[in-house]
């Protein structure tokens, strides 16, 4: 399972503080030099932000519990094991976290914002692997190089966790490493629903799925019950739709002539009638 959680990781954009002030001098003499986002400024350590916010990993568990909905997997001192090797880090929205190809040194572990995933075809094209939101794990890596590219889509804080000394603390913690396994079949569970939707014949069916994935994957917005608020653009959710932008747009003219949703902004969506909503995304 080391070996398997290795595989995420990543790199930053932002200034750069210890997470806790306590280990202030350990994270200094205890952490890599740099990297060139660091000395440019982009990443930057957040000392406020680590009164707020503490490591969270959600996913749904192996054994069957309550409505089968995704629960918290660390438990306080697991987050506070992941605290003592991490540095709590902001980065700047429309910022590159690590190209595709680098040295897959960190794991993230986003507690707010939203971030995006791609790789660049041999064409040029950028196509999106996925969206990652508060409580994910980013830094996808194969043979100690990441796979995709990690962008930023908001102003995004994450714990940046050194892969070497995450590695350590999982020989030690079994039950820890039981819970990332648990939230990697959570990530398989999310890509083969992508597979899915993008599979589905027209726009308005794949945009329905999204528009529900979307509620569930990202709850943590402040948004009023059935208000969907889109941290992409409509260009990257075309992309990530295997749409084209046109398409998307005709899309949503669909949905709200069948009176599912009503757009209220460029990036924010009403539903209107979910059940309509999942049988359009054929999810009735």
């Amino acid at each position: 399972m080391v070996l398997q959680f290795a595989c995420l990781t990543a790199h930053s954009a932002a200034e750069v503080v210890p997470a806790c002030p306590v280990l202030a001098n350990a994270c200094r003499t205890g952490f890599p030099e740099k990297t060139n986002l660091e000395r440019k400024n982009i990443m930057k350590d957040d000392l406020p932000a680590a009164s707020r916010y503490r490591p969270s990993i959600f996913a749904v568990p192996f054994q069957r519990h309550g409505d089968g909905t995704a629960v918290e997997l660390l438990s306080t001192s697991e987050q506070d094991a992941l605290i003592a090797i991490s540095r709590l880090v902001t980065v700047r929205r429309h910022t590159v976290l690590y190209p595709e190809g680098g040295d897959a040194r960190f794991a993230y572990n986003i507690v707010s914002g939203v971030a995006e995933t791609y790789q660049l075809l041999p064409n040029g094209d950028k196509r999106i692997t996925a969206f990652l939101f508060p409580r994910d794990l980013m830094g996808l890596s194969e043979n100690g190089a990441y796979v995709a590219t990690a962008q930023s889509l908001t102003p995004l804080v994450a714990y940046r966790i050194p892969v070497e000394a995450l590695a350590e603390i999982l020989e030690r913690d079994p039950r820890l490493d039981i819970g990332l396994l648990c939230k990697l079949c959570h990530e398989l569970r999310r890509s083969q629903h992508h597979t899915i939707t993008v599979s589905k014949n027209d726009a308005p069916a794949r945009l329905a799925s999204f528009l529900i994935w979307i509620q569930h994957a990202y709850p943590e917005q402040g948004r009023i019950e059935g208000e969907v608020m889109l941290p992409m653009s409509r260009h990257d959710i075309a992309d990530y739709l295997g749409l084209s932008v046109e398409s998307v747009s005709r899309g949503l003219h669909v949905l709200e002539t069948q009176e599912a949703v009503r757009r209220k902004g460029p990036r924010l969506i009403t539903v209107l009638d979910p059940a309509k909503l999942r049988s359009m995304a054929g999810q009735d």
